[in-house]
């Protein structure tokens, strides 16, 4: 990432995060692709050492807040999950013959020329993190990620989204993947 910058470990805050597909393109509102953000963010939960604590899966990004421990760089886990995701999407774009995802891939690849060990693209530069310092604030991330689907008119009821954490804040049921209920809930 040619613009990258490192994000200080800090066990007390948690995150706010943004990743955006390039062209913004609706590659998730195919579930083949939405289940690979699924299990990375499962893997990234039990194997990063980072806190799930909210997410949302839309057509072209999603958000998320994650919590990472004690001397865990979250732009460590942030290029992992980004870099892992980017290489299993581009095959299964490849494997399902998604020509116009590849192009678009190939193209943001070349105009930004970030990616010098990849011949794709698939996400936007940056994820935005912002440290979640209060409860407050806390609250109002969730509640954004959460009314995200419903904001789309995608569903009428933010848990009524399959794929968010909505459903373990709202009605305390288990999510995939789990959900780190904040204690500021």
């Amino acid at each position: 990432m040619p613009h990258s910058y490192r994000i200080f470990a800090d066990s007390n805050y948690a995150y706010f995060i943004t990743c955006t597909v390039v062209d913004w393109l609706p590659i998730f509102a195919d579930y083949d692709y939405r289940l690979i953000i699924l299990d990375s963010l499962a893997h990234l939960r039990e194997h990063k050492r980072t806190q799930l604590n909210a997410f949302v899966i839309m057509s072209t990004h999603l958000h998320a807040v994650l919590w990472p421990e004690e001397s865990v760089y979250l732009s460590d886990v942030l290029r992992d999950f980004k870099r892992f995701t980017s290489r299993t999407i581009s095959k299964e774009a490849m494997r399902r013959g998604d020509q116009h995802f590849l192009d678009s891939f190939a193209a943001a690849r070349e105009r930004n020329r970030a990616l010098e060990v990849s011949q794709f693209q698939v996400w936007q530069e940056g994820s935005h993190p912002e440290a979640i310092f209060t409860a407050d604030f806390a609250r109002q991330k969730i509640d954004y990620i959460h009314s995200n689907p419903v904001r789309a008119s995608l569903v009428a009821t933010p848990d009524d989204w399959l794929y968010s954490s909505a459903r373990a804040y709202l009605r305390g049921e288990k999510t995939y993947p789990s959900t780190d209920i904040l204690p500021v809930w």
